[in-house]
């Protein structure tokens, strides 16, 4: 709840500042005139653009942590059973990487009809994790993940677009696995809210080229 109201509150000052920002794309605009004030604009955007996507993720780590924890208190999450082969994993592998854990928890609430590799799990991965990454481990040296460079080149490149998408992708994450677990979750609270805010981040004009996300929500 923590990380959903920080994207609560920075969402509507993200769709704000660039509303802000559209007078200044026009042509008749005067770049130099107005340097100053476009510039605390956009260093604006960015921030908010930062807080959001590291936002979302730690919304999806907490989430999932949380769900193993459960399972391992209760035997079950909602109305399903934990067996041995998830307790064992929570047990011993809760602290494996974001796309393992995801994938394991995508399984067992899925009752193994989807994967990581199934949407929007697969895409929160690979487009949502290179942002948070190039956030949280920002180097210039080369990973085994990325090529030299990579992680500044994607620093450089976060803008409302991405913030947006990763909105989408992690509530549609989460949204969809709150579904398996119970069905009766959309009467929930962070269902009705991460609904509202995937509508919210919808009017960025935001288009995740993802079909399948839109009936998920």
């Amino acid at each position: 709840h923590h990380f959903l109201r920080d994207i609560e509150i920075a969402l509507p000052e993200l769709l704000d500042v660039r509303s802000k920002l559209a007078p200044f794309e026009r042509p008749e605009f005067d770049a130099i005139r107005e340097r100053d004030v476009i510039a605390g604009f956009v260093a604006k955007e960015k921030f908010l653009c930062r807080s959001i996507i590291s936002a979302t993720f730690s919304l999806i780590e907490a989430f999932l942590s949380g769900l193993f924890f459960t399972g391992l208190d209760a035997k079950a999450l909602g109305n399903l059973v934990c067996d041995n082969e998830f307790l064992q994993y929570a047990r011993t592998r809760e602290s494996a990487p974001l796309r393992d854990r995801l994938d394991r928890i995508v399984r067992f609430t899925s009752k193994k009809t989807e994967s990581g590799t199934n949407e929007p799990f697969k895409t929160l991965m690979e487009i949502g994790k290179r942002y948070r990454d190039a956030i949280h481990h920002t180097t210039p040296f080369q990973r085994k993940d990325i090529e030299r460079g990579g992680r500044l080149t994607a620093l450089y490149e976060i803008n409302s677009e991405t913030a947006f998408r990763c909105i989408m992708l992690s509530f549609v994450t989460i949204v969809r696995i709150l579904r398996w677990i119970s069905p009766e979750s959309d009467a929930t609270e962070i269902e009705s809210r991460c609904k509202e805010l995937i509508q919210k981040a919808d009017t960025g004009g935001i288009d995740v080229s993802i079909p399948s996300l839109a009936a998920s929500a």
